[in-house]
């Protein structure tokens, strides 16, 4: 039984992390935060989901940790990338 509710933990937060661009595309398009918030806050963002990899793994070695950080790492760039690209897309199509 602990090992299901442990799966299933393991699985909702990978589940949630891979939502990352998306939830970072939405609240740029939506206007309410900017996309420089993103670049800006970078490494706040790093040491949140080294923590949170850490969190996550079941056991105390750090490859398994940045086994998790990495992909999201990857992803809090890739929603950097496509927050900008929307930003410059809005601007063109205002002016």
């Amino acid at each position: 039984m602990d090992f299901i509710t442990f799966v299933l933990q393991f699985i909702l937060a990978f589940g949630l992390s891979f939502q990352l661009p998306l939830i970072m595309y939405a609240l740029t398009g939506s206007g309410l935060i900017d996309p420089k918030f993103w670049r800006n806050n970078i490494r706040y963002a790093i040491i949140g989901m080294v923590i949170l990899g850490a969190a996550i793994t079941p056991d105390g070695s750090g490859v398994t940790m940045w086994f998790v950080a990495g992909p999201m790492i990857g992803l809090y760039l890739i929603g950097m990338a496509i927050s900008e690209k929307q930003a410059k897309k809005i601007a063109t199509l205002k002016s």
